[in-house]
């Protein structure tokens, strides 16, 4: 697999003209009431694949082994992510290569890391200033459910912190507000 290959990807977008709230005479209730829109785009993806590492130093990089008895399956744990933060996988099913030289059996990226979802919305109002001239003021909420995407696992194993979740892909919500006026 490719340091980029994401088996399972689904990615949607959207835009909404949302119907007119205020049907009276009042221009003013028209003007704040209508024209409103929604857009966004959502986000559902399995992780990224990993390899296992025996040891990543300047003088020796090396793949790592499978411990006696073990086998890639074997290690592959299941269920939530945050139950499994201090250990993605059975650490145990491998070990760094023992002698200089030995580069190691595993192959290249093995395991597939956690899942990864991301909701963007964006609300947006058009005010009609003249027929050439309109103001547009945009509300916009990125990663909107404010889902933490974990990162891969250390995956080092002559590392101390070898197979523990130590960050995150994404950053929290962010919202931000912008106004726009085209002439």
């Amino acid at each position: 697999s490719s340091d980029f290959d994401r088996r399972h990807r689904f990615v949607a977008s959207y835009l909404y003209e949302l119907p007119k709230a205020y049907h009276g005479r009042s221009a003013f209730a028209k003007g704040v009431l209508n024209t409103w829109s929604a857009s966004g785009i959502v986000t559902l993806q399995s992780g990224s694949p990993f390899s296992i590492y025996g040891q990543d130093s300047a003088f020796q990089a090396t793949t790592g082994n499978l411990a006696p008895g073990r086998t890639v399956a074997s290690a592959i744990k299941s269920g939530n992510v945050v139950d499994r933060l201090n250990a993605y996988f059975d650490k145990s099913a491998f070990v760094a290569p023992s002698a200089f030289g030995d580069f190691g059996q595993l192959g290249r990226n093995i395991i597939g890391g956690p899942k990864q979802i991301e909701t963007d919305l964006s609300i947006m109002k058009g005010i009609p200033v003249t027929e050439k001239q309109k103001i547009e003021f945009r509300a916009e909420f990125f990663n909107l459910f404010n889902n933490v995407n974990w990162a891969n696992p250390i995956n080092i194993a002559s590392s101390a912190n070898f197979g523990q979740i130590a960050s995150t892909t994404t950053g929290p919500r962010v919202i931000q507000f912008a106004l726009k006026y085209t002439f």
